[in-house]
Order: structure tokens, then sequence, then C-alpha cells
């Protein structure tokens, strides 16, 4: 199978069901439950190969000849070359389409994606912008959302052509900004505004023809010279008329049918379209008579035969075209303009109302075949539309609610969305008329689902939930499940669970609501900054793994939102794995007092004291060799580490043992003792006996061969940051030059061991004393 056609494909022809790819929805057209719509899943959305430069115009050639023209499309042609817009004006029957095509003809290799020829009747802005990315790129079965679509309009350089655009103004604005890269060559009717913009459509008018030009295309249009008698009228006629090249074609066609030697006189202007008319077959009035009846649009040659009862039919209606009384609309024909009003000047409007309702069984019965292409109903869009509209002014609700159910799902698998939403809404509208209610379910059904499409939640919530009660109330179960299933989706936009078709998202089928749900899940996961250990202990050297074994399994996502959680989790503990290091060696290296040693504070591992190398000895390491084994003199406690204010009000503390004593309380003044940083105190240096006199320290350690001599001030041995003091971990004295600490804080009377501080020993009746710079009692 064609990977452009997932379901069998736009344009395969006879498909009860067509898969559509709309925005980031994949639709399931169903003429019997109605449509289906959910996000597209991963992989369904299809290749959208570009066409080749589109080459000469698909409108059907022109009867009318060109004379007088060709500095006409010389000019035209140099306008759209400056890549400049041209609005070509001038009265409706002046050769406005014939010259389009010339045009379109001389420009087709003067932009890189060619010419692309439309018909603006009855098309909305939207409609026109995806006929022209249709017409460059090959989507049988896709129809892209509003931000693919307004990405490839963008990138589409190309000679726009469109005859009879029914908008102006602002909206044609918006439509010159989407295709920047285009040049536009339109008509329009006198009522249609141009844009409000200034400069952005030059308005260009064609003169009428001469009367030698008048008299040459009557000529060549009948294939003979003119008698004198004839050359008099046309003459008469080239006057009243100004030129007009469609009233030579209109005379052209009733000499062509004028018995030869006819003494009867030839008619004016005012009276040449009935006249004709009475001068063409049976067959061919009858056709006219259903184009009065439709408003002007025609029914395919195809169709005629059946409607007319003519078998010819289709033979009369190359005739009409011929005599100028029928021009090319797009893909089919309709009245030339002006015409209406004398055919129903001239009485062919009598048994509109029954020619209405043959039409509209007629349309029924062809659109419930099975063998039918949406191209053939795309070329009957307008006198379908007008069938369905016109029929229900007549009274026939029920002819157009059977009609508008056969239409709309085939007018949803073609490009005019505009058709389709104009057939729900008249079938919806006959349908409650004629009270059926199995149709009306129908319709308000295929109404939500366009509205989803759309991003019309609201509506499509209230069409849904209607046409879902009323198939419950008639037993249509297969109905009101897929009901059911379309105002899941609903509910699943509203809450962001899945996209809509105005959010862009580019991987269809992962729903963008799906993406940010996870991230903020796995966020939510980590461990928050207030939740982190204190620095400097053990639990934080635990923290990032501890956090990472612990975090609870999120639920099972989609691949993608999967492989973010996991980017988003190792970002996460990278980062708290750097911050721990950091916060390690501040505490470690940058501080100039040893931890609390309660039974609870380790160096992290792998810290070591950057000054100490293997050539020196701290003074702790040379104590613990000098003084006796721990069973006959234990060592001296190490005395708290001075703290500031603002340190003791951010810095949680450690945890305690079960069996230690009570928590010291630090003051600025506390005594410290000198021992190296780096180097864990061990139990027996923390917890000594109480009655145990501890030995006076000066300081200072005992001589040694393997102790470096002293420095003084100025010298090597100064803190980190270059101020004279004492030991690698800025001793006493270390710090600023005043001996106060690094932080900023000064030792009055701090000595490195303290013989009378009850607290140093473990008493748990001694209070430490709480006004800083004064000795503990």
């Amino acid at each position: 199978m064609d990977l452009t056609h997932p379901a069998g494909g736009a344009d395969d022809g006879p498909v009860r069901a067509v898969e559509l790819v709309t925005g980031d929805f994949l639709l399931t057209i169903n003429p019997v439950d109605g449509s289906g719509i959910e996000s597209c899943p991963p992989g369904r959305r299809p290749i959208v190969p570009r066409r080749g430069p589109a080459g000469a115009s698909p409108q059907p050639p022109s009867p009318t000849a060109l004379l007088e023209r060709d500095e006409d499309r010389q000019r035209l042609r140099r306008m759209l070359a400056r890549g400049g817009s041209v609005h070509l004006a001038g009265a409706p029957g002046s050769g406005r389409t014939a010259l389009l095509d010339a045009v379109a003809r001389d420009c087709a290799d003067l932009a890189p994606d060619g010419v692309i020829h439309l018909s603006g009747r009855g098309r909305t802005p939207t409609d026109l912008r995806h006929a022209i990315y249709a017409a460059v790129h090959h989507t049988p079965a896709h129809r892209p959302g509003p931000t693919e679509l307004a990405a490839a309009l963008r990138q589409i350089g190309a000679v726009v052509v469109i005859d009879d655009i029914a908008f102006g103004g602002a909206a044609l604005d918006d439509l010159f900004d989407a295709t920047p890269e285009c040049a536009f060559l339109i008509t329009a009717d006198a009522d249609v505004p141009l844009p409000v913009a200034e400069g952005r459509l030059e308005a260009f008018e064609p003169d009428g023809l001469s009367r030698t030009a008048s008299l040459e295309l009557l000529e060549l249009a009948i294939g003979r010279p003119l008698d004198e008698t004839e050359t008099d009228w046309a003459a008469d006629l080239w006057f009243e008329t100004e030129g007009l090249p469609l009233r030579f074609t209109q005379a052209a066609g009733l000499l062509r049918h004028r018995e030869p030697g006819a003494v009867a006189p030839l008619p004016d202007a005012a009276t040449l379209t009935a006249t004709l008319v009475r001068a063409l077959p049976e067959g061919a009035r009858e056709i006219l008579r259903y184009a009065v009846a439709l408003g002007g649009d025609v029914p395919g040659p195809e169709r005629l035969p059946a409607l007319t009862g003519y078998p010819a039919a289709a033979d009369d209606h190359a005739v009409l075209v011929a005599a100028g009384l029928l021009s090319a609309a797009g893909a089919g024909h309709r009245l030339a303009p002006g015409t209406l009003p004398e055919l129903l000047a001239a009485g062919l409007g009598e048994g509109s109302a029954d020619r209405l309702l043959a039409v509209a069984q007629h349309y029924t019965w062809w659109l419930g075949g099975a063998e039918l292409a949406t191209g053939a109903v795309t070329a009957e869009t307008e006198p379908l539309l007008a069938a369905i509209d016109l029929a229900r002014r007549a009274g026939h609700d029920a002819a157009v609610a059977a009609l508008a159910r056969a239409a709309a799902p085939r007018l949803a698998a073609g490009p005019r969305w505009s058709a389709w939403e104009r057939a729900l809404d008249a079938g919806l509208e006959a349908a409650g008329t004629a009270e059926e209610e199995a149709q009306q379910a129908y319709f308000r059904h295929e109404r939500g689902v366009l509205a989803i499409t759309q991003g019309r939640l609201d509506r499509a919530r209230t069409e849904l939930t209607a046409s879902t009660a009323l198939r419950d109330s008639l037993g249509d179960v297969s109905g009101a499940v897929a009901g059911r299933r379309a105002l899941a989706l609903v509910e699943d936009i509203g809450s962001g669970r899945a996209a809509t078709p105005a959010d862009g998202v580019p991987t269809v089928g992962l729903p963008a609501g799906l993406l940010t749900a996870a991230a903020a899940a796995t966020t939510a996961r980590l461990p928050a900054t207030s939740d982190t250990p204190p620095a400097g202990t053990e639990a934080a050297t635990q923290a990032i793994p501890r956090h990472a074994s612990a975090a609870a399994p999120a639920p099972r996502a989609p691949a993608a939102a999967r492989r973010r959680n996991a980017v988003v989790a190792a970002a996460g503990t990278a980062l708290l794995a750097v911050l721990g290091t950091v916060v390690a060696f501040g505490l470690t290296g940058g501080s100039e007092d040893p931890e609390p040693d309660d039974g609870g504070n380790t160096v992290p591992a792998g810290v070591e004291d950057e000054a100490t190398t293997e050539d020196e000895t701290t003074p702790a390491e040379e104590r613990e060799r000098t003084e006796p084994e721990a069973d006959e003199s234990p060592a001296a406690p190490p005395s708290a580490p001075e703290t500031t204010p603002e340190e003791e009000a951010t810095t949680e503390e450690p945890e305690r043992e079960p069996d230690s004593g009570p928590t010291r309380e630090t003051t600025p003044d506390a005594p410290e003792t000198s021992g190296g940083p780096g180097t864990p105190p061990t139990e027996e240096q923390t917890t000594p006996p109480e009655n145990e006199e501890t030995p006076p320290n000066t300081g200072q350690p005992p001589p040694s061969e393997d102790t470096p001599p002293p420095t003084t001030p100025g010298e090597d041995g100064g803190g980190e940051d270059g101020a004279p003091g004492g030991g690698p971990g800025g001793g006493p004295g270390g710090g600023d030059d005043n001996g106060g600490d690094a932080d900023g804080s000064t030792n009055v009377g701090a000595s490195p061991t303290s013989t009378g501080d009850p607290t140093a020993t473990g008493d748990p009746t001694a209070t430490a004393s709480e006004s800083p710079g004064q000795p503990v009692v």
C-alpha cells in the first residue's frame, strides 16, 4: 500500500471509509455511524512529496479568440515578473477569463512552482490556502494543520491566478501575507472590496475591442464573411455593447443557428439572449432551465442526460458553451455573466421547484454509489451545494436531509471543508424541520468532529453531547460509542492530555501536554534544596545515591516522555554531585577549625588537606606519636570550632550517637584544639575520663625530627589567602592580620586547649556561656 494513502487514499475511488490525517488528528470518515477522530499515532503522517512545476492552465479553453490583447498580455506578464499582484478589472463579459488563461500560459516558466490556476467562486480564504498547498504538494490523504500549512505556504513561489474571487479586504491581505513568495492575478465582481493595505494590489482594466476587431471576431466564430446586413447589424451591436467580446460570441451563436435566407430582423443587444435561446435545440433549452433553477450553476455533462431526459444532453452542453451562454467556472461551467436575468425574463424559470427536487434526488442516488472518486464529487460541488440550499428553500426538507447525509462524507474527503460545513448546517436544519432524529444525530456528530479539528472545543462538546443523547434514545449503540469516544478526546484536549491543531506539535500522535506533565513529574521527584542534608556530614556524602534509589517509579509514559525523564533525572543527579563535592571541599580545605566530632561527623572520602604532603606531619599526628597508648593516657578532647552567629543560624546541627552526652553549645570564644584538618579524631579523644587531669598544652607539638621548623609571618606558612597564620588549615592565628578567623571573628582569650571548661569533659550539668567574647566558665 502506498505510504501516502493510509487507508486506501482519498483518490482511490471505491472506498466506504477514508482515513485522513488532518493536523495532529487521524480522521476516519465513516458514512454509517459518523466520523471517528483520534490523536494521530506516531508514524502515521503520510509522506508529502512536492509536485513538479505547474505548466499549462487546467482551465477549459475559452471559445473566444483573443484579439488586440497582445499588448495587455505582455504588460501583465511584466507586472507579475516584478513580484507584484494585479487585479484584472473590467465589466462582466469583457473577456477577463480568456485573458487570464492566456496570461497563465505566458507565465508558465516565470516562478519555481509554475502557475496555480484556481476558481474563487464560493471558496473561503482557508479553502484557497489549502488549494495552493495541494497544487504544489501531493496530498491525497493529508490535510495539513495550521502550523504546517503556514510554514509550507511561505516556501511556495508561484503565479497564482484566481478567477472570480469571492472576498477581499483584510482577508485578501492575510492571503498575501501567508504567501510572500507568490504573485497574484485575480478577477472579482464590482462589489468585492480591494485589499485595505495600500499598494498591495495594482488594478489593470483592459479596453474593449475596437469595431474592426469585433467584426473580425464575429467572422472567426461563424467561419464565413459577413454579408452587408450582418455587417450593419454587427456595427450597431458594437456601439450598444461598447465592444464586449461576450456579446459578439453570442451573436455568432445566433448566426450559426439562423436559417439561411431568413428575412426576420436581427435582434438588438437587449433581446439578443432571448432570440438565441429560441434558436437552440430543445435539449439545450432544458439544460438552461436546470441552470436557472440552480441559480446559474450547471451540473456536469455526465449528469445531464439522466436529469433532462435527453441522451444527447452532453452535446447540447457543448453547444451552449460555444454560444457564449455558459462560461468556465473552476472545473465546471455556469451561466455567463448577466445571462440569468435575461433567461428568467424569457420564461425559463417555470417549474424550478420540481427540477430542484429532481436534482436533489438524482445527486442522492449518485452519491450513494460505491464506485465514486473524490475528484468527480469535487467537480460537482457548486451545483450540489446550490441544490441543497435552494431545495431547502423550496420546502423539500426530507430530500435535502437525505442529500446532505449522502454528500457530507464525500465532501469531507475533498479539499473544501467549507462545503462540508455548509452541507452539515443545511442538513441539520432540514432534518429538524422534517423531524428526523436519526439524521439530526448524525449531523450533530459530524459538526462536533469538525469543531474539534477547528479547535472549537465548546461547540464540539455541545454538538457531541446532543448527538450522543439522541442516539441513546434511538438505541443506536455504535453511534453512541463513536460520540463518546469523540467526547473523550475533547476532554483530553481540554485537560492538556492531547494536542490541538493550533499547537503545532511536530511529533504526530504524541500530545504536547503529556511531555509537560512528564517533565513536571520528573522535577517533583528530584530532591528539593530544603531537603538536602547539611553539608559536611555523613548524610551529605550519601544524599545523591539515597535520593536516586528512593525515588518512586513514575507512571509508564510514551518512549519520548521516558527519554526526557531520564535526561532530566541525570542532569539533576549530576548537579547534586557537583554541589556536594564543592561543599565538601569548602568544609575540609577552606575551614580554619575542624568540625566538632560528636560521633556523627566524618570527613568525606577522597578529600585531603591540600597543604599536607608526604614530607609534612600535622601537629595532631605528632602528638599521637608522643602521647601514651589509649589504655595508659587518653588524648585531650578537641574543642568546638568557633562559628559566627550567621553560621549558627544556617548550619544544621549534626546528628548525635545514642550514647553521647548533651550537645555542646558553641560560642565565638570556644577554645580550640590544634589538630590538622583531614585527621578525624578518635573516640578516645572525644570522650576522656571525667576525673583525669588534662596535661597542659602550649599549642606547639614537642620537637621531633620529622617536624618542620616553625615559620614567621610573611613566609610560606601563611594561610590559604596569604595572611599570616598557622598550620595548613589556618590554625590559631590564621586568617586576617589581627589574629581573627577567616570569617572575620576575633579569638578573644582562645587557647589551643582549655583545662577549665566543664563542657569539654562531657559534664551534663555544665553550661556554656552565651556571651560572645567571654571565656567559658
